[in-house]
């Protein structure tokens, strides 16, 4: 019969796959889509070839945010002996839902990054002379969309690092118990920024569409942006609460 250090290599594999394969999903997409904003804006503005290009690239490389943080996790659950030394039953849940976590937690935040700095390409197409303002502003929505990503790896490296050791009284039922709260801490956490990671990305791209328009309204919309992004932040707080009482309160 296989023992839980059997199970362990299997929870770690299965944690990478899922790390780094559902991490890149919308980190794919989300670059895609920026690119194709960029290759549209490029056509009506073929001066501005560098600006976009610039702006492109750097959304771009924010976008991928959550897919590295997932090939980081994915790197640590095969390469960092967690699923390689003797361990329980409470670590093979564990290893499973770290990689859970960082693969769904990274969704929301890859397409909200994308579609911001896709909306800020178009931009540029129809004001050049704000491409710096616009690109920061981008840069901007991006990170506060990316937050979600560092919840869900603050709450990966925690079920990587700080599981605790079963004592000799630990009943099967507290097994399945502990495991089942590590799973629902990656669930709560990963499918809980999927909506505020779209979210910012909706505000702030749509703030930066209309600072191409109205200019002269950059601080109203950029109030706006912020406290519509504070707002649809506070869910990915209750999921990151929620997730911090599941790992070590249950």
């Amino acid at each position: 019969m296989m023992q839980a250090d059997s199970f362990l290599l299997i929870s770690a594999y299965l944690g990478a796959a899922l790390s780094t394969g559902l991490a890149s999903i919308s980190a794919g997409i989300g670059e895609g889509y920026a690119a194709g904003e960029a290759a549209k804006a490029l056509a009506k503005q073929p001066k501005s070839g560098d600006g976009l290009l610039r702006t492109m690239l750097i959304s771009q490389a924010v976008t991928e945010t959550g897919a590295i943080f997932g090939l980081v996790i994915s790197l640590l659950l095969i390469f960092g002996g967690a699923g390689h030394i003797a361990g329980s039953w409470f670590k093979v849940g564990a290893l499973l839902a770290a990689g859970l976590s960082m693969g769904l937690g990274s969704i929301g935040p890859g397409f909200g990054a994308g579609y911001t700095g896709g909306q800020a390409c178009s931009v540029i197409s129809r004001l050049p002379k704000e491409s710096n303002r616009v690109t920061t502003n981008m840069l901007i929505g991006q990170a506060l969309a990316q937050t979600d990503a560092i919840f869900a790896l603050v709450v990966s490296l925690l079920l990587l690092y700080s599981v605790p050791n079963p004592t000799a009284s630990t009943t099967l039922g507290h097994f399945v118990v502990k495991i089942s709260a590590f799973l629902g801490a990656s669930i709560a956490i990963g499918i809980g920024t999927m909506g505020p990671g779209m979210g910012i990305g909706f505000v702030t791209g749509r703030a930066s569409n209309m600072l191409g328009r109205f200019p002269r309204e950059r601080g109203a919309i950029s109030r706006t942006m912020f406290l519509g992004a504070a707002v649809s932040e506070s869910t990915a707080i209750y999921a990151l609460v929620i997730a911090f009482l599941l790992i070590f309160f249950s």
